[in-house]
């Protein structure tokens, strides 16, 4: 085990294909040097289309989920997650 740290992010970019795999980009919305607005990318998550989309469920069912219950739910579903397919990239 390791610790990484929170990624902040306020947006994310149109999601690439590549074969089997997609990237999503995420950035962050800040004011450049000169005080004129851009998007800092701050991640790039490549997986699979069927990781991916089992991602998305978990943070669409996470958001209307009630808090505290969210996190044991999530914790179960994430878990699944991570047993994925032997063939996966």
């Amino acid at each position: 085990p390791f610790c990484v740290s929170d990624t902040f992010v306020t947006g994310a970019g149109p999601l690439q294909f590549m074969g089997d795999n997609l990237r999503l980009t995420l950035f962050v919305s800040q004011r450049s040097y000169d005080g004129s607005p851009e998007n800092a990318v701050v991640t790039k998550l490549v997986g699979s289309r069927s990781d991916m989309l089992k991602i998305a469920e978990v943070i669409v069912r996470g958001c209307y989920t009630i808090p505290g219950k969210a996190e044991r739910d999530g914790q179960r579903i994430f878990l699944e997650i991570l047993e994925a397919p032997a063939e996966r990239h």
